[in-house]
């Protein structure tokens, strides 16, 4: 699932040692992994600043999803008088687009990692190989094949739904299009409140998934991935998709602008494949050219009962339910999973 990192750190040599705090990783960012800088008491602005320009305004995969999403909403495909109608020309474009996008970022980032082995291990997290042996727990036998799968079926084909339906509403009028000459300010601060409000959604979507039954059935098709990669992303049950790509609907509520809508897909369905590639940035050329990172993530991907949310916001902190990245706070997560499985809450 779709959860950026907010963490960039200076990179390690390939040879050098995890850092003192956790010796089960290839590589880490500083730890104890932190929170955005929006929930720093007293308030820090400088920190605050600096993360928001680091993270939407210089080169990451969150600023390219922005740009992408301008790109789409006022040249590629901008809602348009027609769209009021559903009709198959503007509809198959809409799910074309959003196919190749995943192709292009999942599998340009999977062949990159893991194909043509671009970086080998430098700010690899996991110090295991990427699962490319048959095995039986997968569809079709293979980890990639098994995520394409459900990447392609569900993930695009239901963002593609929800995306048709939105653009119906706006076109018909049945929300209204924000501006960006008339609410300047809003229009703008709506980008990081979508950001929070996506980091709410999924923190509650998440804790239902990791309801036993619901968990057997629905959310272990996202966790036959332990060892991630970039088509783990949106590797999900048909069920655990929509119910994660539902975040898009809150422009039914808020007043937006289509580049929202579209923004907000991409950070939901695109963002997820960056940010399960299993590294924390593309290095290339002696230099971290893409920030991509999401340890925060990765932590919940080994050890299942912590870090539901996202690191935007610290709901995990707040419910009991955070790990650092430190020892300790892996001894405190499984000691709560032994917990759960005596009371066969699991």
């Amino acid at each position: 699932m779709t959860t950026t990192d907010v963490n960039t750190a200076a990179p390690q040599a390939e040879s050098s040692e995890p850092g003192p705090m956790s010796r089960e990783w290839h590589w880490h960012p500083e730890l104890p992994v932190k929170h955005a800088p929006y929930w720093h008491w007293p308030p820090k602005p400088g920190k605050l600043a600096k993360w928001l320009w680091r993270n939407w305004l210089q080169v990451s995969d969150r600023s390219i999803y922005l740009a992408l999403a301008f790109a789409v909403a006022y040249w590629l495909q901008p809602v348009t008088a027609d769209q009021a109608d559903f009709a198959f020309g503007w509809m198959s474009w809409v799910f074309l687009r959003n196919w190749l996008l995943l192709l292009i970022v999942a599998g340009g980032l999977h062949m990159w990692f893991y194909g043509i082995d671009g970086q080998g291990k430098l700010l690899k997290y996991d110090p295991r190989p990427y699962a490319k042996r048959k095995n039986a727990l997968y569809k079709f036998g293979y980890q990639t094949w098994d995520n394409i799968y459900y990447s392609m079926v569900f993930g695009a084909t239901f963002l593609s739904v929800l995306e048709c339906g939105l653009r119906w509403s706006y076109a018909s009028g049945l929300i209204g299009t924000l501006s960006f000459a008339e609410h300047p300010v809003w229009f703008i601060a709506l980008f990081p409140v979508l950001a929070l409000w996506q980091s709410f959604h999924f923190y509650v979507v998440h804790l239902f998934l990791h309801q036993p039954f619901i968990y057997r059935h629905v959310h272990a098709v996202h966790h036959r991935n332990v060892n991630t990669g970039p088509w783990s992303g949106m590797s999900m049950h048909p069920v655990e998709a929509f119910g994660y790509l539902s975040a898009i609907l809150i422009v039914l509520i808020l007043p937006s602008h289509p580049v929202h809508m579209v923004f907000l897909g991409y950070w939901l369905m695109l963002g997820a494949a960056s940010s399960h590639s299993g590294y924390e940035a593309i290095w290339a050329r002696d230099r971290q050219t893409l920030l991509l990172g999401a340890f925060f993530h990765q932590l919940h991907h080994r050890y299942y009962e912590c870090n539901y949310g996202n690191a935007e916001m610290p709901w995990d902190k707040w419910f009991g339910t955070y790990h650092n990245g430190s020892e300790e706070a892996t001894r405190r997560t499984r000691d709560r999973k032994r917990q759960m499985h005596a009371q066969g809450k699991e």
